[in-house]
């Protein structure tokens, strides 16, 4: 994710991202957001509803130690999420198959070939290195 994109989230969210500046023995958060800009909108939707949960909810504090994409898809790892507050997680997760990660759009497919990726159809057609 662009440093401009992260910012804001760590900016809206200081509790869930608390542990960014740590080193790398201690969380993987130090490798900041792993993800393309396109899930922008999808991780602040997941960390407002996280973070309301705690609020209001008394739900326990969610720490992210590692947010990145693999085999396309979003994974937000954590320390202390309740099992509701992990369902939301999932929920988000399985969500970021169908949102192109490049620009966010709603009519992605995921790629086959290659490095998996999930990409809408105008992204993979721009996309070089990845099959098509």
């Amino acid at each position: 994710m662009s440093p401009k994109l992260q910012k804001k989230l760590f900016k809206k969210y200081p509790k869930i991202f608390q542990d960014r500046k740590k080193s790398l023995t201690q969380t993987a958060m130090c490798w900041g957001i792993e993800t393309g800009d396109g899930w922008f909108w999808l991780l602040d939707l997941l960390c407002a509803m996280l973070q309301f949960d705690t609020d209001h909810n008394q739900e326990p504090q969610v720490i992210a130690s590692q947010v990145k994409e693999k085999y396309g898809g979003l994974r937000f790892y954590n320390n202390g999420a309740s099992d509701t507050q992990e369902g939301i997680i999932r929920l988000a997760e399985r969500m970021s198959y169908s949102i192109c990660e490049n620009c966010g759009s709603t009519e992605a497919t995921q790629n086959k070939k290659g490095w998996i990726l999930t990409l809408c159809k105008k992204c993979r057609k721009n996309r070089k290195d990845i099959g098509r």
